[in-house]
């Protein structure tokens, strides 16, 4: 198990790239099950989460978050209920 704290990895939730970021380094890590820790995050766009939750899709990884804002788990609620 590997903990990714967001914070250290990406300056902000808006943009598609940042996440793909984060992806990236997720992917490089050796552990198969990984928590997310969004602490110090209080908004995101919805670009971002779609790109997360695609991104999330597509790894062999389990991963999990912690430390999630009631707007970043609404928002994910609202993305997860629109994808195909």
């Amino acid at each position: 198990m590997h903990i990714v704290k967001v914070r250290e990895c990406i300056s902000d939730l808006a943009l598609r790239r940042e996440c793909n970021k984060l992806f990236s380094f997720i992917e490089s890590l050796s552990d198969e099950y990984i928590i997310v820790d969004f602490e110090g995050f209080e908004l995101c766009s919805r670009a971002f989460i779609h790109q997360y939750l695609m991104n999330k899709r597509k790894s062999n990884k389990k991963i999990e978050e912690i430390n999630v804002s009631k707007f970043i788990a609404d928002m994910m609620n609202v993305v997860k209920n629109n994808l195909p």
